[in-house]
């Protein structure tokens, strides 16, 4: 523990550095996880566009199929 007065502010100056520095860095980890879980819905979204894309391919190909087998009937 410091006696003197410029001791003691630089104790002060460096808890103060040291609980600034603890707060940028959960600051830092939590702005990581939101970027993962931004990620992994953009990722979801990306499958389930994906998915009704083929849905929407497959109806198609199966409404071409009934049309031609119609004509041909």
């Amino acid at each position: 523990m410091a006696d003197t007065i410029r001791g003691k502010l630089t104790e002060a100056g460096n808890a103060v550095s040291e609980a600034a520095q603890k707060a940028a860095n959960r600051v830092s980890e939590k702005a990581g996880e939101a970027k993962d879980w931004a990620k992994q819905k953009m990722n979801q979204a990306g499958n389930r566009a994906d998915e009704a894309a083929t849905e929407a391919r497959h109806e198609a190909e199966e409404a071409r199929e009934d049309i031609k087998t119609k004509a041909d009937g």
